[in-house]
């Protein structure tokens, strides 16, 4: 393994966020949820860059670290309003934290063909309202077996002696399916009863940084339907693979919508 570049100068530690997005809409919201954000945001010092790990970048065969110094605005929807399309989150890249990154760890790769997606600018805009922290994103090697996740966000934790706070922005329950239909129709503050049994376990699991107990939601009450598919489901588990015995858990934010997704939010310090 290769040393660290002489420049990686130790800062306090960072700490860890899980953001459940939900909707890109949130972006343009004040609401409950971006409320939370800004006030997340707001307590902690400006870290020296943020690293993203978003359900919206999926690769195979690789995991790569965004390295350009202007990563752009990904509008990775369609069918929402014109103003949405059109937002700009124009922070800067980090391509020296990138690049240390994928010098300490050998399973990652630089490449300036991604840059913040959905999953990143639509919670940082409300995080970092000012843009002025550099931001990169780690893609999802989705070839992957969910333990190899947890393997290699513990390969991050250097980072967070270095300044960069790490991101996983996702949702614990995520089911589209399920949710459109009250997407439509405007219900939004609910959730079905296996939406609400999923994340309940999947809390008590975090509270006790139960991240490998986590691998197991097929098994869970709800699970399938929770989590048809593991996108949105792996952010949690970087973020919570970085929590360290010494370090606690705090609920940030927590809330049903649409009856199938969960925008339980938490932080590890």
């Amino acid at each position: 393994m290769s040393i660290l570049p002489i420049e990686l100068r130790s800062s306090d530690r960072q700490p860890v966020w899980f953001i459940g997005h939900g909707s890109p809409m949130n972006a343009l919201m004040d609401n409950p949820f971006t409320q939370s954000l800004n006030q997340l945001g707001a307590s902690i010092a400006p870290p020296q860059a943020v690293l993203v790990v978003s359900a919206h970048w999926l690769t195979r065969g690789g995991s790569f670290v965004q390295a350009s110094s202007n990563p752009e605005t990904i509008h990775d929807f369609g069918g929402f309003p014109r103003e949405l399309h059109q937002f700009q989150y124009p922070s800067l890249g980090s391509p020296f934290f990138a690049s240390a990154l994928a010098d300490q760890v050998q399973a990652i790769e630089p490449t300036t063909e991604w840059g913040l997606d959905h999953g990143a600018w639509t919670v940082l805009c409300h995080l970092f309202p000012q843009h002025n922290i550099p931001c990169f994103e780690l893609s999802i090697d989705y070839s992957r077996p969910l333990a190899y996740h947890i393997s290699l966000a513990r390969e991050l934790q250097f980072l967070r002696e270095k300044g960069v706070l790490i991101l996983g922005s996702g949702n614990i329950v995520h089911n589209l399916q399920a949710s459109i239909p009250n997407l439509s129709s405007g219900q939004e503050n609910f959730g079905y009863d296996w939406a609400k049994e999923f994340d309940v376990w999947s809390a008590e699991l975090i509270a006790d940084k139960n991240v490998e107990g986590l691998l197991d939601y097929e098994r869970a009450p709800g699970g399938r339907y929770a989590v048809p598919t593991p996108d949105h489901y792996i952010p949690l588990l970087y973020s919570l693979a970085l929590a360290r015995k010494d370090e606690q858990v705090y609920t940030t934010y927590e809330q049903l919508v649409y009856g199938g997704i969960s925008m339980r939010c938490f932080e590890v310090r």
